[in-house]
């Protein structure tokens, strides 16, 4: 497969643009990726608490990125606005109507198993996506910009990729 082309994903919150981000999947280099996530301008913090981007890179080359904005009210991942890409082994990029994301962290609050439903059809059975964190280290964490190396799973097939958190500086 080649490498899928960019994507500038404008998120709305609240009726104005949250959050304006790029997301340029790449392969995996071995450590976790780097980010295939970048902001395009500064996201407006007062409608935000926080943005979770995961990523990851299939061994069939099929790529993944869900991106999801957490309003500054929010009660929890059910008032996120969650978007994402999925490109398979063939290059065929698709966008699900629908896609959840959810986060279990540990007893220090990191990040340490992420479960995501994608729903490509109202009326399909849901793509489900599993990751658990690859290793104790939390490069990053309680910064602006946190990152999880994770190993992902999807119908069986082994990913590598991770789970980034941004919150306001």
């Amino acid at each position: 497969m080649g490498t899928p082309e960019p994507s500038l994903i404008a998120i709305e919150l609240a009726g104005r643009e949250g959050a304006r981000l790029r997301w340029a999947p790449v392969p995996d280099d071995g450590e976790g990726m780097r980010s295939p996530w970048q902001l395009e301008s500064e996201p407006d913090w007062r409608l935000l608490d926080s943005i979770r981007l995961a990523s990851a890179s299939f061994d069939d080359g099929t790529a993944l990125g869900v991106a999801a904005l957490r309003p500054r009210d929010a009660r929890g991942h059910g008032d996120d606005v969650v978007t994402a890409r999925v490109v398979d082994a063939e290059g065929q990029e698709t966008q699900p109507s629908e896609a959840l994301i959810s986060v279990e962290h540990d007893g220090e609050g990191v990040p340490r198993r992420l479960g995501l439903e994608l729903w490509t059809d109202p009326d399909s059975t849901a793509i489900r996506v599993a990751a658990d964190r690859t290793d104790e280290a939390t490069a990053g964490a309680g910064t602006e910009r946190e990152a999880v190396p994770m190993h992902f799973r999807l119908d069986g097939i082994s990913g590598a990729g991770r789970y980034e958190t941004i919150r306001p500086g």
